[in-house]
């Protein structure tokens, strides 16, 4: 198999024993990953948790059925991995050890966890991909790439806009974001200018987002927002609709948006699709 630097991952777990335990626990996620990360590469978790610049790296909160306020080993529980750097996608590879095995328990809260399954494909959320293969599948092999796309914001998602957050998913936003992140590790970069292209030639055409809020790491909360979006391209703009699903292909990698390496902005395309209008 080629190098993946795109990789995502969701392990099958399931808590020891019954736990009383916060519903949002994407910083806890994000220190048990960091710290098995650490246990193999320190020089690498160093560089994840500086925070200059995109971090290369997103967990999920652990996601699945509360009793009353806690886990219980009756149920599976879930959480999601992704690298969109390629050492960071080296480290998690279960090809080269990985992170997790079947078998190994972490921490979470005070709370034991074991792995009963890897999950790297055959799930919607997971998968494995490298920029180069996305290049030549989006960009050097043109066809009529769907004017629509519909994406899934799965949990709480918000922007930073200037000295305020922004928890609606605007074109610009959602685009402009993915392209910081592609150009920070891409061998490809991708024109700047497509956060403006984004503004005025990308459309939301249907939507069906609430409010959620997510624990913020200094305290407090974060306000975002999940549900689908579906965004069209204005005119006959081939190069902007192939950028489009190439970003929103990317995205089930990168996340969006703020705090994603702690639960925030989990993302994948739903669907490619030519909606008649409404």
């Amino acid at each position: 198999m080629g190098r993946s630097d795109l990789i995502s991952l969701v392990f099958r777990v399931r808590p020891e024993a019954a736990a009383p335990l916060p519903r949002w626990l994407g910083h806890a996620v994000y220190g048990a990953v960091l710290q098995r990360i650490a246990a193999q590469d320190p020089g690498l978790a160093a560089r994840i948790h500086r925070g200059e610049g995109p971090a290369g790296l997103t967990c999920s909160t652990l996601m699945g059925p509360w009793e009353g306020e806690g886990v219980t080993p009756a149920h599976d529980y879930r959480i999601r991995v992704t690298a969109y750097a390629e050492g960071v996608a080296r480290a998690l590879d279960p090809e080269g050890g990985g992170l997790w095995g079947v078998g190994d328990v972490f921490e979470l809260a005070g709370a034991c966890f074991r792995v009963e399954e890897v999950i790297a494909e055959g799930d919607p959320w997971a998968g494995r991909a490298s920029y180069m293969g996305l290049v030549e599948e989006y960009l050097s092999r043109p066809k009529p790439w769907p004017r629509r796309m519909r994406l899934r914001f799965a949990s709480p998602t918000a922007f930073r806009d200037g000295e305020r957050w922004n928890p609606l998913p605007l074109p610009e936003a959602v685009f402009g974001h993915l392209v910081e992140k592609w150009n920070a590790f891409s061998p490809v970069r991708l024109p700047a200018a497509l956060r403006e292209m984004a503004a005025a030639r990308i459309a939301v055409m249907r939507f069906d987002l609430s409010s959620r809020t997510a624990r913020a790491p200094e305290g407090g909360v974060r306000v975002g927002c999940i549900g689908t979006v579906t965004y069209g391209v204005v005119g006959d703009d081939g190069y902007l609709r192939a950028v489009m699903g190439l970003l929103g292909t990317f995205a089930r990698y990168a996340g969006v948006g703020i705090l994603t390496t702690m639960g925030m902005g989990q993302v994948r395309i739903e669907a490619e699709e030519e909606l008649e209008e409404s």
